[in-house]
């Protein structure tokens, strides 16, 4: 195992003093350059977690599906979503499935609680699991590759070794560790330079513009309200594409500036790294405002402290 060195990004103050601190990794890039970086992540491996979907989407466009099942540019954008779980969410999911001839008897992710509670409440199904769109788009490769559809999930199946060999590709590793992920699907680990690679040489080929599109079009389907890719997909105008993942990954691309923003945080701190990120997007002047909080309240509405960065791009 290498040793990873991160560094303190973030801190709460009450009355000057320290209350918490948030500790985690910034790297920013620029044609597969390492421009900035806070934290020394050794060349250690992080799993992807949902930072995979878009490239697990990619696989769209190789079997043609997109056409073939008459996508829409919502469908395909949910295809790489960690959803929400509202109605009009999985309405979506639905459709996919339908395409195929297939319903969401077939999803093999866990039961779960939507994230937005708004329309099912505390209600456990498959299809609110944030993950039930990347299980219904494998569903539909593997219906249309005539595959095996109980077993889709395998490290085995040819449907996760494609996916594999597409992150091998994409990244130029030599190698990749393979672990599951919380909704079944295999889940995939790689370095920081090779995951920065990897979505550079996929948001720079044209045959998968229709994701980026689909993407920066739908920033709603594409994860939700209080969701923080789709915050920073409507805050960037049709500029940056978002994607988080568990264990406290964000990646941006900035589509102009072809420049790409990757945080990863120690622990799984989503308030927190909801103001790292909108802080060094604000600093970077890939947003023209900054809507993330400086201070916190207790349980009265009454302030009590404040955040401060600990990291300056400027």
């Amino acid at each position: 195992m290498r040793s990873i060195s991160p560094n303190l990004l973030l801190s709460s103050y009450r009355e000057e003093v320290v209350d918490e601190e948030y500790f985690g990794f910034i790297f920013l890039y620029e044609n597969f350059k390492r421009l900035k970086s806070f934290g020394d992540d050794n060349n250690a491996r992080f799993y992807l977690r949902s930072l995979s979907k878009p490239i697990q989407a990619s696989l769209i466009e190789d079997f043609n599906l997109h056409n073939v099942l008459g996508l829409t540019q919502e469908e395909i954008a949910i295809c790489c979503a960690s959803h929400s779980g509202t109605k009009r969410h999985c309405e979506l999911v639905k459709s996919i499935l339908n395409k195929a001839g297939l319903d969401e008897s077939y999803l093999k992710c866990p039961k779960a609680t939507a994230l937005d509670k708004r329309d099912f409440g505390e209600d456990k199904k498959e299809i609110y699991h944030n993950c039930s769109a990347k299980h219904a788009l494998m569903l539909c490769i593997s219906k249309a590759r005539g595959w095996s559809l109980d077993d889709y999930l395998d490290f085995e199946h040819p449907l996760q070794q494609l996916i594999k060999q597409r992150h091998l590709f994409l990244s130029g590793a030599d190698d990749i560790k393979v672990s599951l992920d919380g909704c079944g699907a295999p889940v995939f680990a790689l370095r920081i330079d090779e995951i920065a690679r990897m979505f550079f040489n996929f948001f720079n080929d044209e045959k998968y513009s229709f994701i980026k599109e689909a993407i920066v079009n739908n920033p709603y389907v594409f994860g939700g309200y209080d969701r923080l890719d789709s915050e920073i997909v409507e805050l960037g105008n049709k500029n940056l594409v978002a994607k988080v993942g568990a264990g406290g990954f964000l990646l941006v691309y900035n589509i102009k500036e072809d420049k790409i923003l990757i945080i990863k945080m120690s622990q799984n701190n989503n308030v927190q790294r909801r103001i790292i990120a909108l802080n060094a997007l604000y600093q970077l002047s890939w947003i023209d405002k900054n809507p993330s909080p400086s201070s916190f309240f207790n349980d009265w509405g009454k302030k009590v402290g404040e955040y401060f960065c600990n990291f300056s791009f400027l």
